[in-house]
Parts: C-alpha cells; structure tokens; sequence
C-alpha cells in the first residue's frame, strides 16, 4: 500500500453542497474505504484548495481511480501528490538500492535441513504466540497433492506469509519458497545477519520479486517450478491497509497458465487484527487458514479470466470462515509445526 496527498478544490456547486450537507466529507470517506483506499487524515484549508486528505491505496492506478470516481459530478478537483514518510526517506537517501539473489542453492539439501531446524525459531513460535486459537481447514483438499504447484493468500498481514506456511501440510512445505518484495526483503547492506537476503533465502526459502520489473521477475518462479518446487506468491502485490482483499495482480496467473500448474487458494482470517501493517509487535487473538481445492484453469483460459476465476476462489473461502464465533467451524483441527 502507498500513502498519498489528496489536495480538493470545490468548484461553486461542490461547495454548496458541503454547506448543506456537511456530513458529506464523512461520505466521501466511507466511499474511499468501499474502493479499498482508507482516508488516514483530513484538514480544512484556507488558501488555493479547500482540503487535504491524507490517503492509503494499493498503487498509483488505484488512489487515480478513485479520484477520478470522486470527482465524476463535476463538483470537485483533486491534485494527488505521492508521500513518503519522513523517516523512511531519510533511511533510503543513505541505502543501497541494489537487491540480492536470487539463491538457487536454498533448494538444496543442506539449505533445507537447515530450515528445517530454524522452523520452530522462526515460523512456529511467532505463530503460536500470535494466534490462540489457530484453526487450519481445509487440509484433506492437499490430501491427493503431487505438485508442483501456485499457492496464493490473502495479504493483510506481517504475519499472513508464516501462517500460511504453518498451514500446509510437511509435503508441501518441505518443498515451498516463497515470494518476497525484493526492494524490502534483499536490500544490499542492511545491518543484521537475519535482514539480509541470504538469511531470508535460507530459514524462510524466500526469493526476490522485483515489483514493477516485469514478465522477467517471474524467471525464478518458473525455474522453481520446473524443479518441482511450489511456489507462493500473494497476488495482491501487497499488504492490505484495511483488511479487506485488494486486486490481484497478474503475475500468478501468467506464470499458472505458461507452466499449466494449478493454484491453490488460502485464505487467511484474523491476521489483520493480530498485526496489521504498520505495527511493530503482534497481538493474540483467533486466527483462521482454510486451504481451497486446486484450482485447474480450462484449455485456452485468458491471464484476466484466470485472475477471475482466483479472486472468486478466494472470495468463497473468505465467505465460509465468517460466521459467528459462538459456531464451532467445521473440520478443524488443532495447528501443528
């Protein structure tokens, strides 16, 4: 999610109707949220426009998108300005933007004994810690699985991508990597031996997608595949700001249909409250993961009706871990390492 400076200017009209309706700025909020945005502060100007507005939105098509929905009555302009907060531009003037890896020996034995033995230090403890209960379902639709395959999630969380890999079953995750943000997660030059790329390839089996590089950032992807390993990748790009879905990316599904491997769905619930974007330490509180069947993409399917055919998938899952607390769900079962 990138923030942004929204900057309005009401023309006659618009501001007739805030002066009858002052409430309004409310709806408009509310609005903003409807569209997967979140209004994280407003003030009133007095100057050349009449209000700033600070905004969250997954990218820069997005928060244009909804300005340009704001602003179809005709009534008001906007001027979007993307920020940075002041320490984290601080921070990069003085980083290295060059990126590592990828690691292909992280498939290898000697890098999965290894993981293997840091698994309790640096998935399963955070996990326990986090989510009381953890409820996995969904299990028996891996119980036919060979692989390879895409594993995709729900993004909402610090904590989505260590659940997930909590949830699947050891034949699957013996053989997982994930994918990470390369321009966070292989930074040349971070202080710490468990920020560095390397550390990362090696205890999480995480490899570097570049964001905006390209069918190209995919090369590793479809060398894991050919490998036989799975893969996981969170179409949205990035952590929801609200909780809720954003819009998946195409990037599964291109490399889905040319390597003609299923995608299974998970669908994460209650990790957003536990610790959302932003938060530095996690909360406790119930957790749930429920794994979807394969999904296998027709002969002759397009890249946006396969994404389709994922966030409908996804959509189901979401709609069958909402149900009252008070209900016991269904096939659980208590969360193993």
């Amino acid at each position: 999610m990138g923030t942004y400076v929204v900057l309005s200017k009401l023309n006659s009209a618009g501001l007739k109707s805030i002066l009858a309706k002052p409430e309004r700025m409310a709806e408009v909020s509310a609005e903003i949220s409807a569209m997967d945005g979140k209004v994280l502060d407003q003030w009133a100007l007095l100057g050349e426009y009449d209000f700033v507005s600070l905004v969250s939105a997954a990218d820069n098509a997005a928060i244009h998108r909804m300005a340009v929905e704001q602003s179809s009555s005709g009534r008001i302009r906007f001027t979007v300005l993307p920020a940075i907060d002041l320490p984290l531009f601080v921070r990069l003037l003085g980083q290295s933007t060059e990126t590592t890896g990828p690691h292909p020996w992280q498939i290898r034995w000697p890098a999965r004994i290894v993981r293997r033995a840091l698994r309790e230090r640096t998935i399963t403890k955070h996990v326990v810690a986090a989510c009381d209960p953890m409820t996995i379902l969904g299990r028996e639709n891996l119980d036919d699985f060979k692989g390879p395959a895409i594993f995709i999630g729900n993004h909402s969380s610090h904590l989505d991508s260590l659940v997930l890999h909590h949830a699947l079953p050891e034949k699957v995750k013996s053989r997982l990597a994930f994918g990470a943000a390369a321009d966070r997660w292989f930074l040349k030059g971070r202080k710490g031996y468990q920020k560095q790329g390397w550390y990362n390839s090696l205890a999480l089996s995480s490899f570097p997608i570049r964001r905006g590089g390209g069918s190209a950032t995919l090369n590793y992807a479809k060398w894991l595949i050919d490998k036989r390993w799975n893969v996981m990748i969170f179409p949205e790009g990035t952590r929801s700001t609200t909780g809720r879905m954003g819009k998946f990316k195409h990037g599964v599904s291109i490399l889905a249909l040319e390597k003609q491997v299923p995608v299974v769905p998970v669908f994460m619930e209650g990790l957003h409250a536990l610790r959302p974007k932003g938060s530095t330490e996690a909360g406790r509180g119930p957790a749930t993961a429920i794994i979807g069947k394969p999904i296998v993409f027709p002969p002759g399917a397009t890249v946006p009706e396969a994404t389709h055919m994922m966030f409908k998938a996804m959509e189901e899952l979401r709609a069958k871990v909402h149900v009252p607390r008070s209900q016991p769900l269904a096939g659980s079962e208590a969360a193993g390492g």
